[in-house]
């Protein structure tokens, strides 16, 4: 428009502006305190009618709590930010699945080359995000002091029934893909959701409000990532705090840090008073502790899972003789 800035909305699903800390709904998910994932299957932190009624659906107007950061056309510098509470229409749900090999490099960076199906957004527009994508993932990289590298593929796990509502039986066909991270509609969505994290995160601490964070001392051997209510560097993605802010509905965190962005949208300067958790509370620290506990054997069970329907696959295909590549690490040395 002329002003030599543009303004770019990350919009996350809001279902802390009805659930209300202490209700039977939180009590479920404080039980819960995350999704659990495996192969074919899910258990939702939240009952599915709360998700199905506050997730992004396509075609419906949806409430959201929406980050709106103002960047220089130049250089893509953050100029400002903003937090606002709206209802937003969800015009598309583009998928990695059914997109990734469609929205790649050559087509975002070629205006020649043809698209093979009809998107509901412009060309121009996701090429714009994928440039927004690199730069702000190479000024992480400068403070990390080393680039990322996405060296070791995600496989994804997809059985062969009719249904995904009841637990599967053990004995479906499972299909094994491959999706290498760091493709363009991933590295888009992930360096967003790390812009809003972190924006958020310093946004709360300016003000006081207590938060839930993920910090890193330093990228040395044996510093591991930790959660506390300081807003501290995280070193392995390259921020200055980073407050896990944009899954309310499948991590309790992010619905507790949830509760702490919305009433500093509503209270501003006064909202360390509104807060429903305070400074030095108690019931925080307990929060982390049993997230903590629990995310690490929902990973282990979903692992566990994987490995089953890995030999199931093996079994099913009558494979006798594999090629693979094994990683392990040694205690002071880097993953080889």
């Amino acid at each position: 428009l002329g002003t030599g800035t543009v303004t770019v909305g990350i919009h996350i699903a809001a279902p802390g502006l009805a659930l209300k800390p202490g209700s039977a709904i939180d009590q479920l998910g404080r039980q819960r305190l995350s999704t659990v994932y495996m192969p074919g299957y899910k258990i939702t932190m939240l009952p599915d009618s709360v998700v199905q009624a506050y997730t992004l659906m396509e075609g419906r107007d949806c409430p959201a709590v929406s980050l709106y950061v103002t960047f220089s056309e130049s250089d893509l510098t953050v100029q400002s930010a903003e937090t606002r509470l709206e209802r937003v229409p969800i015009v598309a749900n583009l998928r990695h699945d059914q997109l990734d090999q469609t929205i790649n490099r050559e087509w975002l960076e070629n205006e020649a080359s043809e698209t093979p199906v009809d998107l509901p957004v412009e060309r121009s527009t996701l090429a714009f995000f994928w440039r927004l994508a690199q730069t702000l993932k190479a000024r992480r990289e400068v403070v990390r002091g080393k680039p990322e590298s996405f060296n070791r593929p995600d496989y994804s796990f997809k059985l062969d029934r009719p249904s995904n509502e009841a637990p599967p039986k053990g004995d479906e066909t499972v299909l094994i893909g491959v999706r290498q991270r760091g493709s363009p509609l991933d590295l888009m969505v992930a360096e967003a959701m790390i812009l809003a994290n972190s924006t958020w995160g310093q946004w709360m601490a300016s003000l006081g409000v207590p938060a839930i964070y993920r910090s890193q001392a330093s990228l040395a051997p044996g510093i591991k990532v930790r959660m506390g209510t300081k807003a501290l560097p995280h070193a392995g993605i390259g921020v200055p705090c980073y407050a896990w802010s944009t899954s309310p509905l499948r991590r309790y965190t992010d619905l507790v840090n949830q509760w702490q962005l919305i009433a500093c949208v509503r209270h501003g300067a006064t909202a360390a008073l509104a807060a429903p958790f305070k400074p030095k509370d108690a019931e925080l620290f307990g929060i982390i502790s049993g997230f903590e506990t629990a995310y690490t054997a929902y990973n282990t069970h979903q692992s566990s899972m994987e490995r089953f329907w890995t030999l199931q696959y093996l079994q099913q295909n009558a494979v006798e003789e594999v090629e693979a590549t094994v990683f392990k690490s040694f205690e002071g040395e880097p993953p080889m």
